[in-house]
């Protein structure tokens, strides 16, 4: 798998593809209300279904973003995302 857990961690490293989303999704829920930590520094590209989760996660908890020096397109998505303009609740 291209995400490994740890604790309240999530890694993503290599290609993140949509048949991670559903064990992304069971780490979510597990760690609802919980700080998480994302750390991207190794991942080169992330599925939208994948950032859709993320993001949705940041919604309605907190969580810390790690990225690498090169800035990658997914990053400029998750840091611009603006949860007041996320009508889901």
């Amino acid at each position: 798998m291209a995400i490994t857990y740890e604790n309240n961690s999530a890694t993503f490293n290599s290609v993140i593809y949509e048949d991670e989303v559903i064990q992304l999704r069971d780490f979510l829920q597990e760690k609802a209300s919980q700080e998480l930590t994302f750390d991207f520094k190794e991942c080169d590209d992330i599925h939208l279904a994948i950032l859709q989760l993320i993001m949705a996660y940041k919604k309605n908890y907190s969580c810390i973003y790690e990225f690498s020096d090169t800035k990658k397109i997914f990053e400029i998505v998750l840091k611009g995302f603006d949860t007041s303009e996320n009508h889901c609740n």
